[in-house]
């Protein structure tokens, strides 16, 4: 009984001490691309979906990510704008929102756009990408760790990333969001890790 009670007591601690070193690598993960900026041509850049508002009020995060896009098109380092997002609760489409804030507000032709409509999250919106062309993805500078993790899970070959200007602060709920992307990335991360082991074994065994 003594020597079960020990074990368990060891375990605990190595499990314990694992969640915290992957937390502590997820959070590092997730701040280490907190900075990114591009700089070079790409084929088009690529608005990540957000929030909008009752009212058909665009959420700051998704006004950021979509002019921040629409900047980099009027510094020419893109030619084209990929608007992907998913239908909203109370509002309208997140692309149709998109659309509107880059032919009326930001004053760009509507011809710069590729409209998708099923990007209802990160990797749907990745996966549904033209893998011939380069990019620029743009979203929050919290949401670009995961956004690198999941590319990497798609086909895709020449990207940069590209953190969107705050236009008028920080976000409250950024904390929050923050945590949310630790927890994203070691989902994701596992998940990975999970397919590449299996992937091994069938290799292996000639599968």
């Amino acid at each position: 009984m003594q020597k079960l009670k020990t074990f368990l007591v060891k375990w605990i601690k190595v499990s314990l001490l694992i969640c915290i070193l992957g937390t502590l690598l997820s959070a590092a993960h997730v701040a280490w691309f907190y900075n990114s900026e591009a700089s070079t041509k790409k084929d088009c850049a690529v608005i990540f979906g957000a929030a909008v508002w009752d009212g058909n009020i665009a959420s700051h995060a998704l006004s950021d990510r979509t002019f921040s896009a629409a900047d980099l098109y009027k510094k020419k380092l893109i030619s084209c704008i990929v608007a992907s997002g998913g239908p909203s609760r109370n509002a309208m489409h997140e692309v149709d929102m998109m659309k509107k804030l880059v032919t009326i507000d930001a004053e760009l032709p509507e011809s710069v756009l590729t409209l998708d409509y099923k990007g209802l999250d990160t990797l749907s919106t990745l996966r549904n990408l033209d893998t011939s062309r380069s990019y620029i993805l743009v979203s929050n500078d919290f949401h670009l760790g995961r956004i690198k993790l999941l590319a990497g899970q798609t086909d895709l070959k020449d990207f940069d990333l590209h953190a969107s200007t705050y236009l008028t602060s920080r976000y409250p709920k950024e904390p929050y969001f923050f945590f949310r992307e630790i927890i994203a990335n070691i989902f994701y991360g596992l998940r990975l890790n999970k397919i590449k082991v299996i992937d091994s074994i069938k290799e292996t065994l000639n599968l």
